[in-house]
């Protein structure tokens, strides 16, 4: 087997507020080495059941937070930015058997989310053809396209939560309990660790359950954002149409056309310099 890992960091154990989640702040050194240990159980799992390959992308922030020397030397890492498919660059390149995601969060505005967001603070709702998604659906969906199944979702409650209405035979582990945005009730690292080598090992034994996420057809995408402003720059993307003050849609030939229409909306929003 060839298995895809997509690493977050908002949904590691004991990662419960931007200290954590943001480079140079003073707990982002801890929470990273805890980010590392929650993938390497992944990795280290997976090659001990007969993975052939891993490979991981490191998709938080610009792509530089998972350690190269402490995780399995066999690991094929997609690391620093940008990049084509964002946090799930390398799918593309097909022949992977399952994707697992490790450090998932819920979407935006999610009640009792750790972190919640979808790509970017101005971006409050995310559709794909009506169902409303965060990360993890468009990620799902991408590996979909590619015709590559999920196996397993790591992450705090909310995120599991969603994972299971969107894809109710992919098992999860929860690692913290949310307590609101910026609080959790969470499990301590070395048990994240063994949890999620045990489900690693579940999600890697002859018909386990699994989900292949697949749009068929065109893409709907439609955004809502925080204020007039982001979606007065969004809507200035080639053949975005503004559904009203807050809404812009993009209509698609498929998820991955959808997606890079997504995130070059994302990318313009950087340029706002008053809201």
């Amino acid at each position: 087997m060839n298995i895809f890992i997509c690493a977050d960091i908002e949904g590691v154990g004991c990662v419960v507020r931007h200290e954590h989640s943001r480079p140079g702040q003073r707990e982002y050194e801890q929470a990273r080495r805890w980010m590392t240990n929650e993938v390497n159980a992944a990795v280290e799992t997976a090659f001990a059941n007969g993975a052939k390959s891993v490979t991981v992308a490191d998709s938080h922030n610009v792509g530089l937070n998972l350690i190269p020397d402490m995780l399995h030397p066999k690991t094929r890492l997609v690391m620093g930015s940008p990049r084509p498919l964002s946090m799930m660059e390398g799918i593309q390149e097909g022949g992977f058997d399952g994707v697992i995601f490790v450090g998932a969060h819920a979407m935006g505005s999610t009640i009792n989310a750790n972190i919640c967001h979808n790509f970017h603070g101005r971006v409050q709702y995310v559709q794909l053809n009506g169902v409303t998604v965060g990360e993890l659906g468009l990620n799902a969906a991408l590996a979909g396209h590619y015709n590559t199944p999920v196996l397993l979702v790591t992450g705090d409650e909310a995120a599991c939560l969603e994972s299971q209405n969107l894809m109710p035979d992919v098992p999860t582990v929860a690692v913290k309990q949310p307590i609101g945005a910026y609080a959790a009730n969470t499990l301590m690292p070395s048990q994240c660790v063994q949890l999620i080598a045990q489900a690693t090992q579940k999600a890697m034994a002859p018909g386990a359950p699994k989900c292949v996420y697949k749009l068929q057809g065109d893409v709907l995408l439609e955004m809502t954002f925080t204020t007039a402003s982001s979606a007065d720059r969004a809507a200035g993307v080639p053949r975005a149409k503004r559904v009203d003050a807050l809404r812009v849609s993009y209509h698609a030939e498929n998820v991955v056309e959808a997606f890079q229409a997504f995130h070059t909306m994302v990318d313009l929003l950087e340029l706002i310099e008053f809201i």
